[in-house]
């Protein structure tokens, strides 16, 4: 970055997953949790990005953890956590996650605290355009999902049946006896409308007639040599046919879930970027850094760094 100007910075962080209990162990046992401690791991990255005078935070989903709804009111675990985010006047894009469809219906949570900018009737994708030069798109990926409906509603009973078809294992959150990319038909995973797929591509399409680079940010990766089987978007292939045919505005996609890091640029030259999850590896998060013809991604922590070519160059 030597000699370059910077246009901007942002924050980036992934999977935080606050909840009021004591810091335990994911499922296999094998990895801490910090459950309580990602209040005080935010303060840490907020003053951190602060310092760097950043203008923009992308908060990759599940900012809290399902075991709020057995412990509190969700919403008063989720508040706790967005107060911090509201001690600085930052935007902050927020994407839907698994966790947060543990605790909320799909209705109550695009009319959180988390999506009050948007319309009443959108349903938590959306675009960003902090310059002329930049959009970032905010991908929703649990729009379709079992995860947010009642048991009984006819979208829950399509998802079930979609489910049933391709995984046999009583407990649909298992993958065993899944293979390869398969693994991916679990609960814990969602998809994304028709709607939202043809809304992509007019954002996409129209960053290439302006000229304007897109970050495109959602909680599930999308391609698959950067994570397990079993974190992908169920609908992953649809999602890349759209980011392939409108390559020519995209810089990268970014996401969290598997809280492994994972990276790799496709053929079109997009990288993809799976940061690490906060609740199970503290202080990883990293800065952006928009210089004229650069994305440059500081990581800190297990974070790694990235350094993207931009489509166009940048004229914030």
């Amino acid at each position: 970055m030597a000699n370059k100007k910077t246009f901007m910075k942002f924050g980036l962080v992934a999977d935080l997953q606050y909840a009021d209990i004591e810091d335990g162990y994911n499922w296999n046992r094998t990895r801490k949790r910090y459950y309580r401690s990602a209040l005080c791991l935010l303060k840490k990255a907020m003053k951190d990005w602060k310092q760097n005078d950043v203008k923009l935070v992308l908060q990759l989903g599940d900012l809290i953890d399902g075991f709020c709804k057995r412990t509190e009111e969700p919403k008063n675990c989720l508040n706790r956590i967005v107060d911090i985010f509201d001690e600085e006047k930052w935007p902050v894009l927020h994407v839907v996650g698994n966790h947060e469809l543990y605790n909320f219906s799909k209705d109550s949570l695009y009319k959180s605290r988390l999506f009050k900018s948007l319309p009443p009737t959108n349903k938590a994708y959306y675009t960003w355009q902090p310059c002329d030069g930049l959009k970032i798109c905010v991908l929703n990926i649990y729009e379709i999902s079992a995860l947010g409906e009642r048991d009984d509603s006819a979208r829950y009973k399509i998802v079930k049946s979609f489910l049933d078809e391709r995984n046999p294992n009583e407990n649909k959150n298992d993958p065993s006896g899944l293979e390869s990319v398969d693994r991916r038909f679990v609960r814990f995973n969602g998809a994304m409308s028709k709607q939202q797929l043809e809304w992509l591509t007019k954002e996409l399409t129209l960053a290439e007639v302006q000229k304007q680079n897109v970050i495109v940010i959602g909680h599930n990766p999308v391609y698959s040599p950067v994570t397990d089987g079993q974190c992908l978007c169920w609908n992953y292939t649809d999602v890349l046919e759209v980011l392939s045919e409108c390559h020519s505005s995209v810089v990268c996609y970014i996401s969290g879930h598997s809280h492994e890091s994972g990276y790799a640029v496709d053929l079109n030259g997009i990288h993809h970027i799976t940061m690490p999850g906060v609740i199970e590896y503290p202080d990883s998060y990293a800065v952006g850094n928009l210089l004229e013809d650069t994305l440059v991604i500081q990581g800190r922590g297990e974070m790694f760094d990235v350094v993207c070519p931009l489509r166009f160059k940048l004229n914030c």
